[in-house]
């Protein structure tokens, strides 16, 4: 138990003749368009460091499905130094398969709760605490494995049924304050007996049909009760966890809809 629950990528560019929105005039704009079609469908750019850098950060903005500019005052991964955008490219390198990673400006901030990628953890680092792990291997080691010991709690904890029945954990986001301090932000999700049962059908299915049954699993009727909740250590985590009523969690959303 712990204390504090504190890509290479590539891409294309295609020639086509044209600069800063007008088309060029003159041979040399269809020569230069040519010799780049010339190159086939392989032909590609490769980014530098920052290039790749300057896209994930990109990449986390719509991930999280706001405007490119809706959060320059949050998503603060721009704001970064050279090295701690180096830093955080290798992170996401050894790490990328398992956490999605964002840096932000506050933890504290209400957005930090809602922000999820591709993955079911994600890791959420104010600039400071990224620089500060830029500049200290041994306080970065101590960091992951703070992110380690409470993935495996989580895991843990589902695995043990403490969730109760038909309650799994959808998503949890880690983050971290300036002080190191760690904060978990869990999404809990409830399915029905019929949704539980419909999900072990669908599993049994051939394969051809595993799609209709992912679209009878989502359709509006038959969405899981979702609830969000943090907490900064296992035992206020289960503490919280033990006081949902999702019979209430479904009555508000009754009410809710009904309202609608």
């Amino acid at each position: 138990m712990f204390n504090g629950i504190n890509s290479n990528y590539s891409m294309y560019q295609k020639t086509t003749g044209q600069v800063g929105g007008k088309r060029g005039a003159g041979k040399k704009d269809g020569a230069d368009a040519k010799k780049g079609a010339d190159f086939g469908a392989d032909f590609g750019v490769e980014l530098s460091k920052e290039g790749l850098n300057a896209l994930e950060a990109q990449k986390q903005k719509f991930a999280v499905n706001r405007k490119p500019d809706a959060d320059d005052d949050f998503l603060t991964e721009g704001k970064l130094s050279d090295k701690a955008k180096d830093f955080l490219s290798k992170l996401r390198e050894k790490y990328g398969d398992k956490y999605d990673f964002f840096a932000v400006s506050s933890i504290e901030d209400p957005r930090a709760m809602k922000l999820t990628g591709t993955k079911a953890y994600s890791v959420v680092l104010t600039n400071d605490e990224i620089e500060k792990m830029a500049n200290d291997e041994e306080y970065a080691e101590e960091v992951m494995k703070k992110v380690e010991s409470a993935v495996d709690m989580t895991k843990r904890i589902e695995e043990k049924g403490e969730l109760g029945e038909g309650v799994k954990f959808k998503h949890i986001s880690i983050a971290f304050d300036n002080d190191g301090n760690m904060k978990l932000f869990a999404e809990l999700e409830k399915m029905s007996e019929r949704q539980q049962e419909r999900m072990e059908k669908a599993k049994e299915r051939r394969a051809e049909e595993k799609e209709e049954a992912e679209r009878k699993e989502k359709a509006p009727h038959e969405r899981p009760l979702r609830v969000r909740l943090e907490a900064t250590s296992e035992e206020e985590l289960l503490e919280k966890i033990a006081g949902i009523d999702w019979e209430e969690v479904a009555a508000k959303r009754k009410e809710k809809k009904e309202d609608e």
